[in-house]
């Protein structure tokens, strides 16, 4: 994996963690809305409410299944931003961080370290060549 992959899999996990945090949030939703319907005739056993329950358990275990998966791509994050806290050069870990962590543009990589966005280019190729020497 060259150091660019690496640092991509923030970017890819940030992406999953907030489709599944968007399900998760879906999930409880409708764990919440699951009810039973009111009749005036009355029901035998409790059929009707064992079947809510058993959705609403089916409901609350994927979306518990989902947390675990957000928990492991947060692991991902945690590596990433860890390896770039160890660039030396203050300017090659600032961009790696503005580009890996906080997915910012080039362009605004370069107006935030007022740059010409080919120096910003520039500076990124030497930060992954350094990144790749020390990892």
């Amino acid at each position: 994996m060259t150091a660019k992959e690496f640092l991509q899999q923030a970017y890819i996990a940030h992406q999953e963690v907030e489709l599944k945090l968007e399900e998760i949030e879906k999930l409880r939703s409708l764990s919440t809305r699951t009810t039973s319907k009111i009749s005036s005739v009355p029901i035998h056993g409790s059929v009707n409410g064992s079947r809510v329950e058993n959705a609403v358990a089916l409901i609350e275990e994927q979306a518990d299944r989902l947390a675990e998966e957000v928990l492991k791509l947060l692991e991902i994050n945690k590596s990433v931003a860890t390896a770039i806290a160890q660039v030396k050069n203050p300017s090659e870990r600032a961009i790696l961080e503005y580009r890996y962590l906080c997915f910012f543009s080039w362009q605004q990589i370069s107006a935030l370290m007022k740059t010409g966005t080919r120096q910003i280019y520039r500076l990124h190729n030497q930060a992954l060549k350094n990144f790749s020497a020390c990892h």
